[in-house]
């Protein structure tokens, strides 16, 4: 009887494991800039901010999104402020700067938010979005969002600042997966331009990382998944009632 126990326990566990990694199988990065910390910070007050980059490999659904951000304020324990942020990516088929193609067409936007808590001050903390975060850009998946390009600009902006707060993005750089620029695009108004810091070197790229998959398993590939499992249950409990 524990061994029969003991069998339905580890079936189950397995059915369910299998049926919530399936999506997430061959999971890569396809950038990484948290590796090389140039020990500095940027602070863009209210500006829209981002690094133009070029990923390091061939998936193309985005499970996984990180960026580090940091925080200050009168008071060591709280913000003045009511503090939010904004995460877009961009592809760069927008107007000439100088030359190079600005932000144009926006496929993703995380909207206005807070993390569960609401921000705090810290020395260093990190935003994580995770595959269901891309759902709604991507109904048809159990989530991930479809990267139409391997060049495109993701950027941040925060907002509710108070007297005495200041937020901002870490600088690391060069990036140890995939590729990205020494500078910078800022929103000004409606218009981007290309900025450069007045660090030495000039290098202001944020910190950030990228997971993603070749492709996300449609919705009825993750039922027969589950039932498949259910009916492996199914036989384990049959072995259990010979014993």
């Amino acid at each position: 009887m524990k061994n029969a126990l003991r069998i339905h326990v580890y079936l189950t566990l397995g059915v369910l494991c299998f049926g919530l990694t399936l999506p997430l199988l061959a999971q890569t990065t396809v950038y990484n800039n948290s590796t090389n910390d140039l020990a500095r910070r940027f602070n863009p007050g209210t500006s829209e901010i981002g690094n133009e980059i070029i990923l390091g490999s061939t998936q193309r659904y985005l499970t996984g999104f990180s960026f580090e951000y940091w925080g200050l304020s009168s008071s060591p324990s709280s913000f003045a402020g009511s503090i939010q942020a904004r995460v877009e990516f961009y592809l760069n088929n927008g107007s000439l700067f100088n030359g190079y193609a600005t932000p144009g067409t926006s496929f993703y936007d995380s909207g206005w938010f807070s993390p569960v808590g609401g921000f705090t001050p810290t020395p260093r903390s990190s935003i994580v979005f995770g595959a269901a975060d891309f759902l709604a850009f991507n109904p048809s998946s159990g989530g991930g969002l479809f990267l139409p390009a391997s060049d495109f600009t993701w950027t941040v902006q925060f907002q509710g600042m108070g007297v005495g707060d200041s937020v901002g993005t870490d600088l690391y750089g060069p990036p140890t997966v995939g590729a990205n620029f020494g500078d910078f695009w800022q929103k000004i108004g409606t218009s981007w331009f290309l900025m450069n810091n007045s660090q030495s070197p000039p290098y202001a790229s944020f910190a950030a990382d990228m997971m993603a998959v070749a492709v996300i398993p449609e919705p009825s590939t993750l039922a027969l998944s589950v039932l498949g499992g259910l009916g492996l249950l199914i036989l384990g409990r049959r072995l259990g009632r010979k014993e």
